[in-house]
């Protein structure tokens, strides 16, 4: 994946950085500026090919007047949500087919910090990393699925707003993971493994992984990252690849699999460093932080993201 990296000095100072980028990688701004009140925060309608996306900063504005400000038990960030299309006319909840969850964001602290953005076409990733050595990651775009016409649109956060949740990337949780799939037996946007609930039968597409990351039950990390490795939270080693399936009657089938980025243990590296594995390059940062000492229960299982990086011309 191409590799940039930029300052931002607050939340609404990150949204004109994540516009800047994505704009030159060949994305379409359909609107960007404030709401009609100046002080809720900056907006930004983005899209690439038949993705939609709906960004917005909260944090640096008025609890008086911005929900999401007096709610954000002291979160500052952007809010990153779904949608189907770009209408002009209509608002920024209100847009075609806007999905008001998963409650995926990126945090970027109260103030200064630096972005790190991985591109790869039409999907992103993007980790912020704030004083303190904390971070925070975010993905969205369209899934590299095996067979064509099945959807992809996907937003998975390692933190939701409005909660104190925090989970790994790509990880099952309604918070902050949902796909948008298309089967012929069941087509829309699956969030977190509902379509096991009461909203839909089991049996309609849900998008399902091997569970992992949890030390205390195997229902923890249904949906999104498969570890394929020797062993799971207390033995990981290597790369580990992010793999998903969609169950129907009981059976599984492969659907997606992230070529590019992997899962990696912290024990042995350094948030930020570069390491080499032949002609291959890979950057590596937390999830949340480096803890010390070793932390491997949720959310952290010292889990971080290792990105491959493109090849030098």
């Amino acid at each position: 994946m191409k590799h940039y990296s930029s300052r931002y000095t607050s939340a609404d100072d990150l949204v004109a950085v994540i516009k800047q980028r994505l704009e030159i990688e060949g994305w379409t701004v359909n609107r960007y500026g404030g709401f009609s009140d100046p002080l809720i925060g900056i907006q930004l309608m983005i899209s690439r090919g038949g993705a939609f996306f709906c960004l917005r900063s909260f944090g640096e504005s008025s609890p008086y007047v911005d929900y999401y400000s007096a709610s954000s038990i002291g979160q500052h960030g952007v809010i990153v949500s779904a949608a189907s299309g770009y209408s002009d006319a209509a608002g920024f909840v209100t847009q075609p087919g806007f999905q008001s969850s998963p409650k995926c964001y990126i945090e970027s602290g109260d103030g200064a910090g630096t972005c790190h953005f991985f591109v790869s076409n039409d999907l992103v990733v993007f980790v912020t990393e704030r004083a303190g050595g904390l971070y925070s990651c975010l993905s969205f775009g369209v899934l590299p699925v095996l067979s064509a016409a099945t959807g992809g649109q996907f937003v998975t956060s390692t933190e939701s707003y409005l909660s104190t949740q925090k989970q790994p990337l790509f990880a099952n949780s309604s918070a902050t993971f949902g796909v948008r799939l298309a089967h012929s037996e069941w087509t829309g946007w699956d969030v977190g493994g509902r379509t096991w609930g009461p909203l839909r039968p089991s049996s309609q597409g849900t998008l399902v992984g091997v569970p992992h990351f949890h030390q205390n039950g195997s229902a923890y990390g249904n949906v999104g990252a498969v570890s394929r490795a020797k062993g799971l939270a207390g033995g990981m080693d290597g790369l580990i690849p992010i793999a998903m399936f969609t169950e129907f009657g009981g059976g599984f089938a492969p659907y997606a699999e992230l070529p590019e980025i992997f899962l990696v243990p912290m024990d042995n590296f350094e948030p930020g460093a570069e390491y080499v594995l032949g002609t291959h390059r890979l950057l590596v940062f937390p999830q949340y932080a480096k803890a010390f000492p070793t932390d491997r229960d949720y959310p952290h299982f010292n889990l971080g993201i290792a990105v491959l990086l493109e090849l030098a011309a």
